[in-house]
C-alpha cells in the first residue's frame, strides 16, 4: 500500500513538472509584454494592453502571476537582470579612469534615452519598500551600482587599498548620475555627449577625492592595470 501511495506521488509529480517549461516560456512571454506594452504606452501600461500583447485573454495573465504587482515585480528583475548583463558586457574593463568612468556614463544615459518609459517604470516601482526595509525592486539605478560597484572593488584590490568603502562610494556616484539623467530626460539638455562629459569630471572627481582618502593618487588619463581574469 505505502508502495502505491510512493510510486502514484511521483508519478503525479512526473507529469506537475512536464509542464515546468511551458509555463516558463508563458511567463517569459508575458514579460517581454508586458515590456513592450510600457514602451508603447507608457508606465501606466494595464493588464489589457499587456494581454493583448501576449496575445491571450486578460485572465490567463495571473494564472502565472498573483496579481499586478507580482507581475510588476517580475518585469523589473527581468530588465534589471538585463541590463547588468549588457553593462558587463559593454563597460570598459581597460583603459584609463575617465575612459572608464565616461564609457559606463554615457551606456547609462544612452540606455534611459532609448527606454524612458521603461526607466520611469522600473524607478517608479523601486520606491516600494518591503517591511524590511529594502526595495522590492531593483531599477536601472540599482543594476549599474552593482556592475560599478564589483569593477571598483576589482581595481582597488588590484592597487592592495581596502576595498570596504567602494559600494558607499559608488552608491553617491550612481546617485548622482542617475538624478541627473531623470532631470535630463526632462530638459534634453546639453546634448548626451556633453552631458557624459560634464558627469564624467563630476565622477572623477569624487572617485580622485576617495582614493586619496585611502593614500590611492591616480592619474584620471592613465591607462590602468589590467584585472585578473574572471573565473567562467
Amino acid at each position: 500500500m505505502v508502495v502505491a501511495m510512493t510510486v502514484g506521488a511521483s508519478e503525479r509529480d512526473g507529469r506537475s513538472t512536464r509542464w515546468d517549461p511551458h509555463r516558463r516560456a508563458r511567463r517569459l512571454a508575458i514579460i517581454t509584454a508586458a515590456i513592450a506594452a510600457i514602451e508603447e504606452f507608457g508606465p501606466g501600461a494595464s493588464t489589457a494592453q499587456i494581454a493583448d500583447r501576449a496575445g491571450v485573454p486578460r485572465t490567463h495573465v495571473y494564472r502565472h502571476f498573483d496579481g499586478k504587482h507580482a507581475l510588476d515585480l517580475a518585469v523589473c528583475s527581468h530588465v534589471a537582470k538585463q541590463i547588468g548583463e549588457q553593462i558587463r558586457a559593454g563597460l570598459a574593463r581597460s583603459g584609463s579612469a575617465r575612459d572608464i568612468i565616461g564609457a559606463a556614463i554615457d551606456h547609462h544615459l544612452g540606455w534611459i534615452d532609448a527606454h524612458p518609459d521603461l526607466y520611469r517604470f522600473l524607478a517608479e516601482h523601486s520606491y516600494a519598500v518591503r517591511a524590511g526595509g529594502r526595495p522590492d525592486a531593483q531599477d536601472a539605478k540599482a543594476a549599474l551600482a552593482l556592475e560599478l560597484t564589483a569593477l571598483l572593488r576589482a581595481y582597488m584590490a588590484v592597487f592592495g587599498v581596502d576595498t570596504d568603502p567602494a559600494e558607499r562610494v559608488i552608491v553617491g556616484v550612481v546617485g548622482l548620475v542617475d538624478a541627473t539623467g531623470t532631470w535630463w530626460l526632462d530638459h534634453r539638455t546639453p546634448s548626451r555627449a556633453e552631458l557624459t562629459a560634464e558627469l564624467t569630471e563630476q565622477v572623477w572627481l569624487i572617485i580622485e577625492r576617495s582614493g586619496r582618502a585611502l593614500g590611492l593618487r591616480l592619474d584620471p588619463d592613465a591607462t590602468l592595470p589590467p584585472l585578473p581574469a574572471t573565473p567562467t
